[in-house]
């Protein structure tokens, strides 16, 4: 299949990836290509094995005093954003892609109504797409249940979780200490990881771009010690590595995170998760062997990780590799894919293609 893979604007599609919805384009193209399709990547500046040609100019914070962060745009940014999404829809619909498969976080591609469209859902829902999305033709996918509670849309979803490479988040023997990875924003909360690590007596490893200046200084520096370590963000294989070393990883969302890939990601390794039941995380973590506790409560929290440090290693990798392997979700794009393809050259409306 020839297909147009359209990643988010805002960071480049490398290791080491910005956050999940990097790591799922990045994973979604190379499982692809690994398969023998034609995939084209478009996706910002700076990417890996993406069409240059038509790529998003990314984010630019020199020449303004306002501090980088990953929720907002300086000026001007929004309007080249724009720009480069017209340009790119106007290449779509004059193109031959059997199915363009959007992962955007920007509404113009849903405003097409020739494009073989299926749009993955990968956050609460944003205000300048709702509109878009209220009357699409585009078939859609969400990671998890609760992501599309928020949303408005015709049809009814596709629901094709995340995934692991099995062969980069290999099997680990664990250790004594407890980690954390993820971005280093408020609504992750790496604080209350360390809060809750430092009452369960467990040293903390914490992986994460500083990607809130504010918060850094209010809530994490403050909160260094000999009992943590900071690490700065790496590439999977080197990631892996360290997440199997660990004996537990703690999960605090503090906003109704979209699916928490970071669990399955820590799983697949052996390595136990002790979560804040939040969104779709404890969507995905409910059958689980995993332990699960209250939003924001650091003292269950620190019995969590006690606890879950106690599930059996094997136990928790073949739990995640059974449900969240990169060949089940493969297969269940390529299928969607083919009733997208099918019923686009047939004319049919794409949304009955969904099951």
């Amino acid at each position: 299949m020839k297909i147009a893979v359209v990643a988010p604007a805002r960071f480049p599609i490398r290791e080491p990836y910005a956050g999940g919805l990097e790591a799922f384009c990045g994973l979604l193209v190379r499982g692809l290509r690994a398969r023998g399709h034609t995939v084209d990547l478009y996706a910002a500046r700076g990417s890996e094995g993406h069409r240059r040609d038509l790529e998003f100019p990314g984010v630019d914070w020199s020449g303004t005093q306002l501090p980088p962060t990953d929720h907002t745009l300086p000026p001007g940014q929004r309007e080249l954003d724009d720009a480069a999404f017209r340009a790119l829809r106007d290449h779509l619909e004059a193109g031959d892609y059997d199915v363009v498969h959007n992962n955007s976080l920007h509404p113009e591609l849903l405003r097409s109504t020739t494009l073989p469209l299926v749009t993955t859902l990968h956050c609460p829902v944003i205000p300048d797409m709702a509109a878009a999305m209220a009357d699409t033709t585009s078939v859609v996918t969400a990671v998890s249940r609760a992501v599309t509670s928020t949303w408005t849309f015709p049809g009814d979803p596709v629901i094709i979780p995340n995934c692991v490479d099995e062969e980069i988040w290999t099997y680990g023997a664990g250790g004594r200490g407890a980690l954390w990875f993820g971005r280093l924003t408020p609504e992750k909360a790496p604080h209350l990881a360390i809060d809750a690590a430092r009452q369960a007596g467990l040293p903390l490893t914490v992986v994460g771009r500083r990607a809130d200046p504010l918060y850094w200084e209010t809530e994490l520096a403050p909160r260094s010690g000999p009992d943590v370590t900071w690490r700065a963000p790496m590439r999977h294989s080197e990631l892996a590595a360290l997440v199997g070393r660990a004996s537990v990883v703690a999960v605090t969302p503090m906003w109704e995170e979209p699916f928490g890939l970071v669990a399955i990601e820590a799983m697949a390794t052996g390595t136990p998760v002790a979560a804040f039941a939040r969104g779709g995380l404890a969507e995905v973590l409910a059958p689980a062997p995993s332990v699960m506790v209250r939003p924001g409560d650091v003292h269950d929290l620190a019995t969590g990780l006690r606890l879950a440090a106690s599930i059996p290693r094997r136990e928790v990798a073949d739990y995640a590799r059974e449900h969240f392997s990169l060949r089940r979700f493969l297969d269940d794009y390529l299928d969607l894919y083919r009733r997208i393809a099918e019923s686009h050259t047939a004319r049919q409306p794409l949304r009955e293609v969904a099951p």
